[in-house]
């Protein structure tokens, strides 16, 4: 019974033994490095719009693979394509992992059969575009290699930023006048007006009120030259909205847009729930609902005077069945 129980015990720490061996410890790359190529590197989205960044090593013993995970924020830019590099001499169909999704990529690959790598080269190269402006950290969240007894290294990295920006070189500034006033009033200041996102160099929005002075009394300046919407927000007039379309080119110089006059008697206008861009029933009935109410909905004084009273109730009885579109079709053709 004794050699029997002895016998056992002796099996037991043999295979223990054997599981122990098979698997190696995990061993540092000593001076390896990994890094991101270039420094700091710049995508601007009114340019091509396209960065590479290459993932490079440097000081590599005997290198048989490598599996890397690379993060970044996925609200400023994306991966748009990735290839290997010219250290591992390995294709990228040959690669194990291949994932590149929003914020996250991973690739691994692993040279199969002849002699390990050495030394220093780009393990991968990462293609990104911008979607927005900022600086979005490029980060390893996991850099490892293989080494020639298949046991996993693990180098010292250095994490890098991505910086989506516009590219001021591109940019010029210019200027903006125009001429704008209000049906039913004397004052022809506060107007909001405002220039769409630029459709090539991305700058804006830009909103500007107009001034109560004679003549053109719009003034945008230092706004970049590019293609722009131009929309209006007055409340209790029809105005213009970015859905209209109304665009202007701004150039070098004299850039003006054409003189208008808004039409008052959308009391329940654009920002409320019911708000149409049309004058219609709504708008009358709030309107002849405050006439000479001392507390009032401030909605219902459509010409500003302080009150809401038979003027008001005539502006929209005047142009009831109007809409933006229809009323301000002719503007900037």
């Amino acid at each position: 019974m004794k050699k029997r129980l002895w016998t056992i015990i002796t099996l037991m720490l043999m295979v223990l033994g054997s599981f122990f061996f098979a698997f190696k410890p995990a061993a540092a790359q000593t001076g390896t490095i990994v890094y991101f190529s270039p420094n700091s590197a710049s995508v601007y989205l009114n340019g091509s719009n396209s960065q590479a960044v290459e993932v490079w090593v440097e000081a590599a013993v005997d290198i048989r693979g490598f599996d890397f995970i690379i993060t970044y924020d996925t609200n400023l830019a994306s991966i748009t394509s990735f290839a290997v590099g010219n250290f591992l001499p390995v294709t990228l169909d040959s690669c194990l992992k291949k994932d590149n999704l929003p914020g996250y990529f991973r690739l691994q690959c692993i040279k199969l059969g002849g002699d390990t790598v050495s030394g220093e080269g780009v393990l991968f190269t990462m293609t990104f575009a911008g979607s927005n402006p900022g600086v979005t950290p490029l980060t390893f969240s996991q850099a490892r290699f293989t080494n020639k007894d298949s046991v996993p290294v693990w180098p010292a990295y250095t994490n890098d930023t991505l910086n989506v920006a516009y590219d001021p070189a591109i940019i010029k500034p210019t200027t903006l006048s125009g001429s704008f006033d209000l049906q039913g009033r004397v004052d022809r200041g506060g107007i909001p007006v405002t220039l769409s996102v630029g459709q090539n160099v991305f700058q804006g929005p830009y909103t500007v009120p107009t001034t109560n002075v004679p003549g053109d009394n719009l003034a945008f300046t230092n706004v970049a030259m590019d293609l722009y919407t131009v929309s209006t927000g007055q409340a209790g007039y029809l105005n213009i909205t970015p859905a209209m379309g109304k665009q202007i080119a701004l150039l070098a110089s004299g850039n003006v847009l054409p003189p208008l006059r808004l039409i008052g008697g959308n009391a329940v206008w654009t920002g409320h729930a019911t708000s149409n861009d049309q004058i219609d029933i709504f708008d009358v009935a709030l309107v002849s609902g405050e006439i000479g109410k001392i507390t009032f909905n401030p909605d219902a004084d459509i010409n500003g005077n302080g009150k809401v009273d038979i003027f008001d109730l005539a502006m929209v009885a005047g142009n009831y069945g109007m809409n933006s579109v229809d009323a301000y079709a002719g503007w900037m053709q």
